[in-house]
C-alpha cells in the first residue's frame, strides 16, 4: 500500500473540518481517505502551531512598520535641513540686497 502525499493545504482543510465538529471524524477520513490518527495528528499541529501563523503576520507588520518610521524620519530630517537653508538664504538674500528686511 502506498502513502498518499497530502498538501499542506489539504493538511489544513482536514483539520479545520476535524476542529469544527460540523462533520464526523469517520466521515472526514471515508470523503478523504485518511486514517483517524492522521487526522487527530494535523488537528493537534493546527491547535498547537496555529498561532505562529498571526506572529509571523505581526513581525511582517512590524517590521514593515519600522521601515515606515526610519523612512519618514529622513523624511522630516531633510525638511529640517531645507527650513535651516531656506531660512539662511532669505537672511543673506535680505543683506545683499541692502534691505536690512530679514523677515
Amino acid at each position: 500500500m502506498s502513502r498518499k502525499k497530502w498538501s499542506p493545504s489539504a493538511k489544513f482543510e482536514i483539520a479545520l473540518l476535524a476542529i469544527k465538529g460540523e462533520t464526523t471524524l469517520n466521515e472526514i477520513c471515508k470523503r478523504y481517505e485518511v486514517a483517524p490518527c492522521q487526522v487527530h495528528a494535523w488537528k493537534k499541529q493546527l491547535l498547537e502551531q496555529g498561532s505562529d501563523l498571526f506572529a509571523k503576520n505581526n513581525k511582517a507588520a512590524d517590521t514593515a512598520a519600522t521601515e515606515l518610521e526610519r523612512k519618514q524620519s529622513k523624511l522630516y530630517e531633510k525638511i529640517g535641513q531645507l527650513t535651516v537653508e531656506r531660512d539662511f538664504l532669505k537672511k543673506s538674500w535680505g543683506k545683499l540686497s541692502g534691505n536690512g528686511d530679514e523677515s
